[in-house]
């Protein structure tokens, strides 16, 4: 099966009823149903089921033995809600997450590859100024770190 990556920028509104459209490409991908989770940012994050799947077995890798695992499974399955789309192509967000987000009215769906993300609007356009003042700081270090591990890799080859 082809993956399709989530990009992009959409602009919707939250109803009274909590219901938020999701956008019309990535309908398809959420017929058999979604997963939020509330995200660490102040966003909510959406997930498919395939997703959900990895997303589950990267945050609960560990065997729950120790206090730290089972707090962070506990945190990821104790707050991840399942959601359908209805007819319209549209999820109901709980009002608890809601509420916890600052979601109603407008809201910014965000695309981050392998999810979606759901924010406030103003939250959105709050994150994205930190990132316009960041992001050429962040690719230069990014550089440097790929520079750094290819040199690691050039010095493993020729010992």
């Amino acid at each position: 099966m082809a993956t399709l990556d989530f990009t992009g920028e959409y602009e919707h509104r939250i109803d009274d009823r909590g219901r938020l459209a999701i956008p019309a490409a990535y309908r398809m991908l959420f017929e058999h149903s979604g997963y939020l989770l509330p995200g660490p940012d102040g966003q909510l994050e959406l997930y498919t089921p395939e997703g959900y799947a990895q997303e589950k077995r990267t945050r609960t890798a560990n065997n729950k033995l120790k206090a730290e695992d089972r707090r962070l499974a506990r945190g990821f399955f104790g707050r991840v809600r399942q959601v359908d789309l209805d007819r319209q192509g549209r999820i109901v967000i709980p009002q608890p997450m809601r509420e916890q987000r600052g979601l109603s009215g407008d809201t910014t769906i965000i695309g981050m590859g392998d999810y979606l993300e759901i924010w406030n609007s103003d939250a959105w356009r709050s994150e994205q100024s930190e990132i316009d003042d960041s992001y050429a700081q962040l690719l230069q270090d990014l550089a440097a770190t790929l520079d750094a591990v290819d040199a690691n890799g050039r010095d493993e080859e020729s010992s």
